[in-house]
């Protein structure tokens, strides 16, 4: 059996494999039990009953024991109480987030109408990269979900099952693009998967990759150091295919991070785009 039967013949496995990952999407999946109440739920997952009709396209309140419901990924936020005499300052220092992420992370409360027992959202703060810029100005682009580790099917070689390495962020085409970090260019110029694309390196063992770019910013070349907000590029299709290739996906900005030790790998950048966006 050659390489392109094998990988076809192997690809439903694989599939499942990447798809049921617990934790892979920006969405989950919840099991209504006995007594659940969308508002019971809601208050669970960080967010409203009426959020949770809207992901699930439901038109009531009704809810059957083992009905399936599509609720917010859980590692985006957590859950706390307001406490008495609680002020939004205040629960942003006791859970060491900056007041500005706190009010961004629950936009559709009164910051001065707040009380004992209400339940809000607290932003989960990423390792690193805090003061990142998320690279599509606000307004420029549709809500995201993360799309790491889904399941991918092109290659150079043919029909190949793949893990997507970075989230797509899905933008018209021409919308600007710009370095979420300062850091110096080490990668520019064509790439089949990516094709025109940008690698930034960041620190010693971090690199930010933004690919399927329609064209480039003035000056974007190797070696040239850039600084965080700096405008790189367009958004574009380019990609899975030779020199030029383009249209084979709708237009959006591919980012991923790449950590270069121990193995040069990517990792999950979707909780870093979340907190900058916020």
């Amino acid at each position: 059996m050659n390489k392109r039967m094998r990988q076809l013949v192997c690809s439903t496995a694989l599939i499942a494999l990447l798809t049921v990952t617990p934790g892979i999407g920006s969405a989950a999946s919840y099991t209504v039990q006995k007594n659940d109440t969308l508002w019971l739920i809601g208050t669970k997952y960080s967010t409203s009953a009426e959020q949770i009709k809207k992901l699930n396209g439901l038109h009531s309140n009704s809810l059957v024991i083992g009905q399936k419901l599509i609720v917010p990924d859980p590692r985006e936020f957590t859950a706390a109480s307001v406490l008495p005499n609680d002020l939004m300052w205040k629960i942003a220092q006791r859970h060491n987030v900056p007041l500005d992420k706190l009010l961004a992370a629950n936009p559709k409360m009164n910051p001065n109408n707040i009380w004992a027992g209400l339940s809000i959202r607290i932003p989960k703060k990423p390792a690193q990269y805090l003061n990142g810029v998320f690279p599509l100005a606000k307004g420029t682009y549709t809500p995201f979900s993360n799309s790491y580790a889904d399941a991918r099917f092109w290659s150079g070689d043919g029909p190949e099952v793949r893990s997507h390495e970075g989230v797509d962020i899905m933008a018209a085409k021409g919308t600007a693009v710009y370095s979420a970090m300062a850091g110096t260019i080490v990668k520019a110029g064509w790439n089949d998967l990516g094709g025109w694309r940008v690698t930034i390196r960041v620190d010693d063992n971090t690199e930010f990759y933004y690919a399927h770019l329609s064209k480039y910013a003035a000056g974007i070349k190797e070696g040239t150091k850039v600084k965080a907000g700096q405008l790189i590029g367009y958004v574009g299709s380019s990609g899975y295919g030779p020199v030029g290739t383009e249209g084979k996906f709708v237009t959006h900005l591919h980012f991923g991070i790449y950590k270069r030790t121990p193995a040069y790998q990517a990792i999950d950048p979707y909780l870093y785009l979340k907190w900058w966006a916020l």
